[in-house]
């Protein structure tokens, strides 16, 4: 499961790279009509991170994520054979939507094969998924489709990869009871389903989501709009590579912070915060040498503590795969309606201030990872 997500990002900024070469093959003149495919990624995301729970417990997990690779594979090569634009566009929803289920089931399938003691540690490394793809692509994309010539052979490539990986999963993958708490909950026999207005009603739903969804739109501003912008004292596309490895460090950093520090929420609460001073030094500054180094203080300081707040679910009382899947699926569709919101407003600063007033947007908006560091439950445990 982390290398078929690993490689959908591959898959997804490889697409990134050849827009220029999409542009052309369907005879589009401007950049704006690009942008249906990042407006296409992004209702499906919200879509089927919503959808995630219910094809779980219809499919059982064997066949939800069957379904959700193989989404990613069909539409990678629906992409690559569409006869238009709109049929390419299409093709990306799905493979976006087949995406957003994906990293759902993260979720639920760590919590029914691993303990309580080795979770941390799995839940750092799955973090970490998204950005080892990219950079999986900062070092493959470019000779791929230098090799490969055209978008379409190159995208090819990249669905091939899927493809095997989905194989790999129909031999290994398996099911199990969804709807009864693991071993270490307290109890032990099956519990009746958890509902979606269930989930509306209590706080956490609102809080989880608010806490990351202002770092999801810095990580996403930093990796798309920052490497455009003007006025950095180095290369801006330079520092946000920077972000990406220094996130894949802080990530493997995460995972020993987490099983060291039982307690969760000082881990996200320091770090957060340090993140956010980060990021307004990387803004702000003149100088080359601070530039880097906050830069990748912003990398390190935002993956560090994924693997303490992803772990906070999996340790509330009477917890179940399904319950799991209905609550991380509400917090990916929640985050990224906030980020979808924020990420036009911040546009629109850009196009009236400058970009380092969207900027300085995007870094504010990050301190919620602090706030929230207030209002979520404590779930660890005092150290021993």
């Amino acid at each position: 499961m982390f290398l078929s997500y690993a490689f959908f990002a591959v898959n997804w900024i490889a697409g990134t790279t050849l827009t220029p070469q999409i542009m052309d093959h369907f005879d589009l003149k401007s950049f704006s009509s690009a942008t249906f495919i990042s407006n296409a990624i992004t209702i499906a995301k919200i879509i089927g991170n919503l959808m995630a729970a219910k094809l779980l417990i219809k499919l059982y997990p064997k066949k939800a994520v069957t379904l959700a690779a193989f989404l990613i594979v069909g539409g990678s090569f629906l992409g690559v054979f569409a006869p238009s634009y709109l049929i390419f566009v299409i093709a990306r929803f799905i493979m976006g939507f087949g995406g957003a289920l994906f990293v759902v089931y993260f979720g639920p399938i760590v919590m029914n094969y691993y303990s309580a003691d080795k979770r941390a540690m799995v839940n750092g490394i799955n973090a970490a998924a998204y950005n080892v793809g990219s950079i999986l692509a900062m070092i493959i994309v470019a000779p791929v489709i230098n090799w490969l010539v055209t978008w379409q052979k190159s995208m090819m490539f990249f669905a091939m990869c899927s493809l095997i990986l989905l194989v790999a999963w129909l031999i290994f993958g398996e099911d199990f009871e969804i709807n009864k708490p693991t071993a270490t909950a307290t109890a032990t026999t099956t519990e009746n389903e958890y509902t979606l207005s269930q989930a509306l009603k209590e706080k956490f739903t609102y809080v989880f989501p608010f806490t990351y969804a202002g770092l999801l739109t810095l990580y996403i501003v930093v990796l798309t709009i920052f490497p455009i912008s003007d006025g950095a004292p180095v290369d801006p596309k330079f520092l946000s590579a920077t972000v990406a490895i220094a996130g894949v460090v802080g990530a493997a950093v995460g995972i020993g912070v987490a099983k060291k520090f039982e307690k969760r929420l000082p881990v996200i609460r320091w770090s957060g915060l340090l993140m956010s001073l980060s990021g307004l030094a990387m803004v702000l500054t003149s100088s080359t040498t601070i530039a880097l180094v906050a830069a990748a203080f912003l990398g390190f300081f935002m993956f560090v503590p994924m693997t303490a707040l992803v772990t906070i679910p999996q340790e509330m009382p009477g917890m179940t795969p399904s319950k799991l899947t209905l609550i991380m699926g509400i917090f990916w569709s929640f985050s990224y309606i906030f980020e979808t919101f924020f990420y036009f407003i911040i546009g629109m600063i850009i196009d009236n201030a400058g970009f380092k007033a969207g900027l300085l947007l995007a870094v504010g908006l990050s301190f919620s990872f602090f706030i929230g560091s207030f209002l979520l439950p404590e779930t660890g445990k005092n150290n021993k």
